[in-house]
């Protein structure tokens, strides 16, 4: 196996091995900065398949890294970073209880001066990123990054309670990123939106990104891999839920009236309002639909703007005000007081979730 060593504190105790990292880093750490794809590429080779098919006890932290290769599998590069336990101490509160005497890791770095992490479930780049920012090894941290790469450095920062290091570039990126005054532009976008301003404390992009995510949002959420707090992904797919429903209980509604009570305007013109609403509801999907449907596929922002667009012909109503009588005048008004119900969470009301450090 080639092994890449980046040295962060010559007389560092810790010795952070990574397996299965990109062959493009660079032998020597200084020379990082001049690497093609720095910092949003160089992301760890596929997971060779005779891996995925291990047992979920296998690999995981705290385990030793295997060195037998099969034959088949192309050579593994394992980075192994010496780094320093005063430092992951004082930044890290998950380091700092894995180091605890009572931790194998602890006792081992007592009695032998120094021990081995494994650490195989993260992309090799964001976590140098931050042993760089723990290190002060800050002129090689990059000033701009990608929005996938702060998604990462967030479930970093997440999983060793690291917010307080961090805090200064994580501000310059989210600026950079414009997370702090932007608008998503899809829901993946959305969702990492979100998880970022929750592990920093965002309150704006916050509820700008549930926002999104209530209304655009076509199925569950489920935030693929980043580690949202279940309750705030019950809250965000509630909220869609209810926004969705209204709409289609409204549409229902309006449904029966016409069916079911006398004249509105003339024969004629409310059976072609009624034919047009079921031929409309019909096309959009929501005919037979109800509260209970699973609602897979329904975005509340596009479920309004296909209720807006279902018509009357102007010559089914002979009255000289046509618009009294259209569908749209009907529908508009019933709408508008659901979009007002779109208005996202409030990160403040999800505070008893957080680490006491956050």
């Amino acid at each position: 196996m080639d092994v890449l060593e980046y040295e962060l504190d010559p007389r560092g105790d810790i010795f952070l091995t990574l397996d299965n990292v990109s062959k493009d880093l660079p032998d020597k750490l200084l020379d990082i900065t001049k690497v093609s794809g720095w910092p949003n590429e160089l992301n760890n080779p596929a997971i060779p398949e005779s891996d995925q098919r291990k047992p979920a006890n296998e690999g995981s932290p705290g385990n030793k890294i295997d060195s037998i290769q099969t034959p088949e599998c192309p050579p593994r590069r394992l980075l192994k970073i010496r780094a320093s336990s005063k430092h992951l101490i004082l930044a890290c509160r998950q380091f700092e209880r894995s180091l605890q005497p009572g931790f194998q890791e602890g006792a081992t770095l007592r009695a032998t001066g120094s021990v081995r992490f494994p650490i195989r479930d993260w992309e090799a780049v964001p976590f140098l990123i931050l042993m760089l920012i723990i290190h002060q090894r800050t002129r090689m941290v990059p000033k701009q990054i990608s929005f996938q790469r702060m998604a990462e450095i967030a479930q970093l920062v997440d999983y060793y309670e690291c917010h307080e290091a961090v805090e200064l570039f994580a501000d310059l990126w989210l600026t950079d990123l414009k997370i702090k005054s932007g608008t998503p532009n899809s829901v993946r976008c959305a969702e990492m939106m979100l998880f970022i301003s929750w592990v920093f404390n965002q309150a704006p992009a916050f509820k700008v990104s549930s926002k999104y995510l209530e209304s655009m949002s076509t199925s569950m959420i489920s935030f693929d891999k980043l580690p949202v707090p279940r309750l705030i992904q019950d809250e965000i797919n509630l909220s869609r839920r209810t926004l969705i429903t209204r709409i289609i209980e409204s549409m229902n509604k309006l449904f029966s009236d016409l069916r079911d009570s006398g004249v509105q305007c003339s024969e004629r013109c409310d059976c072609a309002r009624l034919g047009a609403l079921v031929k409309g509801m019909h096309r959009i999907g929501i005919l037979s639909m109800s509260i209970f449907s699973t609602l897979e596929g329904i975005s509340f922002t596009k479920l309004a703007q296909d209720c807006r667009k279902i018509t009357t012909p102007a010559s089914a109503c002979g009255k000289a005000s046509y618009n009294a009588c259209s569908i749209y005048s009907t529908v508009d008004p019933v709408l508008k007081v659901a979009e007002k119900l779109n208005v996202g969470l409030n990160i403040s009301q999800f505070d008893n979730l957080r680490c006491s450090n956050s």
